[in-house]
């Protein structure tokens, strides 16, 4: 197919370029320019376009020493469907063409492929469309595949699709190659090997072949990665994206390589981590929100306030426990987003605050707190303030908690917060509160905020 395609396009070529040879003659005769110079161009142009489709036809027309052959999965519902096959190639090095389905619906679940019986994908789930097993044949080879879906689980039977594998076996253009790589096409294979080999150093190229190739474990895989990263070898820059931009490709392999785009340091990656942060998987939102949490602030918060921006409520604070949980905590994002309309974006994004210990932070939740928000919103500033540690925050906290009327409601999160920021002029008026406490449940509270305070019981 990709020869005859190349000669479609290469006739096509040719045609056109007659095309200009017969408007260039009428030229040269209009003009009166001497004809014997004027045939060098065009028979030039008809050799290169008549000799490049035979030149690719040699590499492209190599043939397969086995296949192509497709095998279904026949037996279902979690049985092993084990096929063999025997051919005979030259010594040297080759490469095994798996096409895992065409959709994703037609992949097997569980799939292991063993070559003169050593195993060149051990048994376990790929997801990738494409799967090239670059090898070394003997004269006589053997192939044994074996292929199942998974059992179902309790007596429900849903009907089955359709699964298949393929197999082809070429000889490698490059004998240098080994491994298995997964891809959703050829071209991506070639571009991913082809990464490979432009990493500059051995030893950085010998680490993106290990973190690449599917024959290795997961952990060791996602080491391979971390230890490229250490080299802060800057031409691995193509490899990572690809690594961390394959959808088809195990999540903690894909995470660590988001870690290792963060470290390089470049810019010119955040929108594709920004895009990791609404990923359906939360690994990959994990991964993508602690790379942008190496950048500076003022590089990622118009990105990120673009994101935040475009999604729901719902979505919106989903993000922002993703962001949380990666500890990147970036205040000038969370300062707009905590004077959200949306309580719950709002409360969300105050409680981030007061965990950032960031004069920022503090300002903007003392300004809040005297803006008069609702209920809900002032115990969440009190709170956070409290968390801030923030000595800035004790002579408000102070003064409210001092007049009856304004800590109506508050006082267990007032002396809380009193307590979190340890100044111990607030145990007396932590102490008053006890005393006009109206409920066991708050005279609980306040007495375990004073030892906290004062490490002694009230």
């Amino acid at each position: 197919e990709e020869y005859f395609f190349n000669v479609l396009i290469f006739t096509a070529i040719f045609n056109l370029q007659f095309a200009i040879c017969i408007l260039q003659f009428r030229l040269v005769r209009v003009r009166g320019l001497n004809m014997r110079k004027a045939w060098r161009i065009p028979v030039l142009i008809l050799a290169v376009c008549f000799i490049a489709p035979v030149a690719d036809a040699a590499g492209a027309g190599e043939k397969p020493v086995f296949g192509p052959v497709r095998y279904d999965v026949k037996e279902r519902y979690g049985t092993e469907n084990v096929s063999t096959a025997n051919f005979k190639a030259g010594e040297g090095t080759y490469v095994i063409q798996l096409q895992n389905g065409d959709h994703g619906t037609e992949r097997p679940d569980v799939l292991e492929l063993v070559l003169n019986g050593q195993k060149v994908l051990k048994e376990g789930t790929y997801g990738h469309r494409i799967i090239a097993c670059f090898v070394k044949l003997q004269k006589e080879n053997s192939l044994v595949l074996t292929l199942k879906d998974f059992k179902p689980t309790g007596f429900r039977r849903p009907p089955a699709t359709p699964k298949f594998s393929a197999i082809t076996v070429l000889p490698a253009r490059d004998a240098s190659l080994r491994g298995a790589f997964g891809a959703a096409t050829w071209e991506d294979i070639a571009a991913l090997t082809a990464g490979i080999k432009k990493i500059k150093g051995q030893e950085a190229a010998s680490l993106a072949g290990a973190a690449a190739d599917l024959r290795n474990d997961i952990a060791l895989r996602t080491e391979s990665v971390r230890k490229l990263s250490d080299l802060k070898e800057a031409s691995a820059r193509d490899f990572f994206l690809r690594l961390y931009g394959d959808g088809a490709d195990n999540s903690d392999v894909r995470a660590e390589a988001a870690l290792a785009v963060g470290t390089l340091g470049d810019a010119k990656n955040i929108p594709v981590l920004m895009r990791g942060l609404i990923d359906p998987d939360e690994k990959i939102r994990l991964g993508s929100a602690r790379a942008l949490s190496f950048y500076k602030e003022e590089d990622t918060k118009g990105q990120l306030t673009a994101v935040l921006g475009a999604l729901d409520s719902m979505r919106k604070e989903a993000l922002m426990r993703t962001l949380a949980s990666a500890g990147w905590k970036p205040a000038g994002a969370l300062i707009d987003l905590a004077g959200s309309t949306d309580p719950h974006v709002a409360a969300m994004a105050v409680e981030m605050l007061g965990g950032l210990r960031d004069p920022r932070a503090v300002e903007a939740l003392l300004t809040l707190l005297g803006a008069a928000p609702g209920p809900r919103g002032r115990k969440a500033i009190i709170t956070a303030l409290g968390e801030s540690r923030d000595q800035r925050a004790f002579e408000p906290l102070f003064q409210m908690a001092g007049d009856e009327a304004q800590r109506s409601g508050y006082e267990a999160e007032l002396a809380a917060a009193l307590a979190n920021i340890g100044d111990q002029r607030a145990a007396g008026v932590i102490a008053g509160m006890i005393k006009k406490s109206k409920s066991d449940h708050l005279t609980a509270q306040l007495k375990a905020a004073y030892k906290k305070l004062t490490n002694k019981d009230y």
